[in-house]
């Protein structure tokens, strides 16, 4: 079970997407080492994913830059 970083509702992770990053600032959508941020696959909290929410999971600081990275690996994995 893990919990969406938007509406902080438990899920079991097959229901979330997991991005994550690694040390050398590259992002990747999956499971992987260290945190990730989790949030609901469909619905409104795929898209109200922030940078304050990102940030807080991660515990380190994101910027819009590191957002829209995220959210172009979410836009190619969905196949858009």
């Amino acid at each position: 079970m893990r919990t969406c970083i938007v509406c902080r509702a438990r899920k079991d992770d097959s229901e979330l997407v997991r991005a994550g990053r690694y040390p050398s600032g590259c992002w990747y959508l999956g499971r992987g080492v260290g945190r990730g941020a989790w949030w609901c696959h469909e619905g409104p909290c795929s898209e109200a994913v922030g940078v304050s929410a990102l940030s807080r999971a991660l515990r380190v600081k994101v910027d819009e830059a590191d957002l829209e990275a995220v959210r172009d690996l979410v836009a190619k994995a969905a196949g858009c």
